[in-house]
């Protein structure tokens, strides 16, 4: 008979390859013999998906019926799991996905069972995605972990913290989407320093977030993203990072800050994609004027070294020539020009917007420009200006084929 050399192995390398596996497939195993059994109960890495869950039961997630019908099963699957592991193993992953593009509500008391439990067993890393009404709670045992370094909460809705004050002193990366901190019963008014009480904060996060007069000052933030889809300017008040190196930003207007301090600053990416919308009044933006907002976020973030903008921002600064030719270098120590893909459909460049980019920094005679993947055109003059001109339309397709514009 061949000889079962897995089995062999130390417990350590057998836990490591559980963890590799899956948490539904670590659960099959136990019928292998008393030891693996002895083994799932212990995992230290725990990832609960929706979309596995029904894949392994063979139920298509096809509407939102079926979908909330087989949230209440995964839910009690979990909660079932949790009841028979050994209550001494600590927890080092903890994720657990509702597959938020499915539109379904998660139970709150459940959610809040696995957050304590989770805790409770010294989780270093804590993602949670999942769909909560907008009064969920955190639990107050969340607010004490000595031993969270990752969090991770997706769709959460509002996350209200019943204190105004907090502290999660060794967490190190945070990833919010659509959630943020609130005070206990005040929904609508966020906590203005949220981070003051991340002394160890490296990795920040905040997708579809308010950010509006928020402050943040964190001491060892190294990298910052920021993504905001919402239909109004959303300015901060105030962010300090003495060692922050890169700073993302998406949104529809540009970001606004009223006082950065970023000295360590390396690399920034920027994606303006803000599109007028003629069948909605309330969309209808001053373009000029969001050049001039785009110039005004250039230089909050000047000392950048590398900088990548999205062809949609550079269709921004075409709308303002004489702002932009009256205007200095905003990069004045930019060693790499990465020019993007935006959201939209556009091939092109203005002269004038690549001369205000490059002309002037201090690294100009050995500047590095990328150019994005399928090819970049740099012209002359933009539709606009070919209509100024009185210029046919001929020479007008042949520059732009039947490309809408784009603001």
């Amino acid at each position: 008979m061949e000889e079962d050399r897995i089995s062999q192995l130390p417990d350590q390398i057998l836990e490591q390859i559980l963890s590799l596996i899956g948490t539904n497939q670590a659960l099959q195993t136990t019928i292998l013999s008393t030891r693996w059994k002895t083994l799932s109960h212990t995992l230290s890495d725990l990832r609960f998906h929706l979309s596995l869950f029904a894949a392994h039961r063979h139920t298509p997630l096809k509407n939102l019926k079926t979908a909330q019908a087989l949230s209440h099963r995964f839910s009690h699957f979990v909660s079932h799991l949790l009841a028979l592991r050994d209550g001494a193993a600590t927890i080092r992953n903890f994720h657990l996905s509702f597959d938020t593009h499915l539109h379904i509500y998660a139970d709150q008391s459940f959610i809040d069972k696995c957050i304590r439990y989770a805790v409770n067993h010294g989780v270093e890393s804590l993602r949670l995605h999942a769909r909560c009404g907008p009064d969920f709670a955190l639990p107050a045992a969340f607010f004490t972990s000595k031993t969270l370094r990752e969090l991770e909460l997706r769709q959460f809705g509002r996350v209200i913290c019943a204190l105004e004050k907090f502290s999660l002193p060794h967490l190190k990366t945070l990833f919010l989407e659509g959630s943020w901190f609130c005070h206990d019963g005040y929904y609508d008014s966020p906590l203005k320093e949220p981070f003051s009480g991340f002394p160890e904060l490296e990795k920040l996060t905040l997708r579809r977030c308010s950010v509006y007069k928020l402050v943040m000052k964190a001491p060892k933030l190294r990298f910052l993203e920021i993504v905001d889809e919402s239909s109004y300017s959303n300015g901060m008040e105030e962010i300090s990072g003495p060692l922050l190196t890169s700073f993302r930003y998406e949104g529809k207007f540009p970001f606004h800050c009223s006082k950065i301090d970023l000295p360590m600053l390396e690399e920034v990416y920027l994606s303006i994609h803000y599109k007028r919308q003629s069948h909605n009044r309330y969309n209808n933006v001053d373009s000029k004027r969001m050049t001039l907002e785009c110039v005004r976020m250039f230089q909050l973030l000047g000392n950048a070294k590398i900088v990548a903008l999205t062809l949609d921002t550079f269709k921004v600064l075409e709308k303002n020539r004489g702002l932009i030719e009256e205007s200095p270098c905003p990069f004045l120590y930019m060693k790499c020009l990465k020019v993007m893909k935006g959201r939209r459909e556009t091939t092109t460049v203005l002269r004038r917007v690549m001369n205000y980019l490059t002309e002037g920094t201090l690294y100009f005679d050995s500047l590095v420009v990328e150019f994005p993947q399928g090819g970049m055109t740099v012209v002359e003059k933009n539709s606009e200006d070919l209509f100024e001109d009185e210029s046919d339309d001929q020479e007008l397709e042949l520059l732009f084929g039947t490309e809408d514009e784009i603001v």
